[in-house]
């Protein structure tokens, strides 16, 4: 494999403006510009999906590239989110309250090595696990969201730390779970259906980035939810007794 073949540069390059932004979300986090931090993490969400969609395009998905991708999702998706909620609420709550933010990026990589291995060469039909990139969304969404007049509305009479505390647990349990995530479909351009599926995901994702301080945690967290509820369904059914068809 040529690093240098310009084809999987430009995949690449997106990819280490995810790095980068990871990086720079940490270093604002630390300095205490939280809403910044949140806001560089989107970015980094925003140039992940674009990477995979460069690379599935071009036709130039690589080893080098899927891995290279696992590091920044770590960085950008796992250990600047842990920083962040640190810094959020974390650090006057004792010695070890940075455990919560720690189980979280364990929790991370762990789904990102369990991804690779278990998605090598093969078709990806399904996710096991919540992906760490809506993980993360669900988390540093929830740093605007807090200031908002909906969460006002919705969690007045609810114990903020202890609220917060057991949405990162619970999240860090999604993802090395088997709880099971449709995975975004391909789309195909040369078809009507495939023309409408672009612009709906183009514009979707556009009300996500302009409107993301008051929709990106409401969203994140129900399709954390949905994730769990329907693995729970569909496991109820499948338990079911068989009708007799004679």
């Amino acid at each position: 494999m040529k690093l240098s073949n310009k084809g999987t540069f430009l995949p690449s390059a997106f990819t280490a403006g995810n790095i980068f932004c990871g990086f720079f979300a940490m270093i604002s986090a630390i300095r205490g510009d939280l809403e910044f931090a949140c806001w560089m993490v989107v970015l980094a969400g925003l140039l992940d999906f674009i990477d995979g969609k460069v690379a599935l395009f071009s036709n130039t998905e690589s080893n080098f590239g899927t891995e290279l991708d696992s590091l920044a999702d770590l960085s950008s998706f796992g250990i600047a989110p842990g920083i962040i909620m640190y810094h959020f609420f974390l650090s006057d709550r004792g010695d070890w309250s940075w455990l919560v933010s720690f189980l979280f990026v364990l929790c991370g990589a762990l789904r990102l090595a369990r991804f690779n291995v278990e998605t090598a060469g093969a078709g990806k039909k399904k996710f096991k696990g919540l992906p760490i990139p809506m993980a993360a969304a669900c988390l540093i969404g929830f740093v605007p969201f807090s200031n908002s007049e909906l969460f006002r509305m919705l969690f007045s009479d609810v114990n903020y730390n202890r609220f917060l505390v057991s949405v990162i647990l619970i999240l860090a349990g999604l993802m090395v779970s088997t709880v099971e995530y449709p995975v975004t479909p391909r789309i195909n351009l040369s078809s009507f259906g495939g023309k409408v599926g672009l612009v709906a995901g183009a514009l979707f994702v556009f009300c996500m980035i302009y409107f993301w301080k008051t929709l990106l945690f409401p969203f994140s967290f129900l399709y954390a939810f949905w994730g769990f509820v329907r693995t729970i369904a569909l496991g109820a059914v499948s338990r079911l007794p068989e009708k007799n068809s004679g």
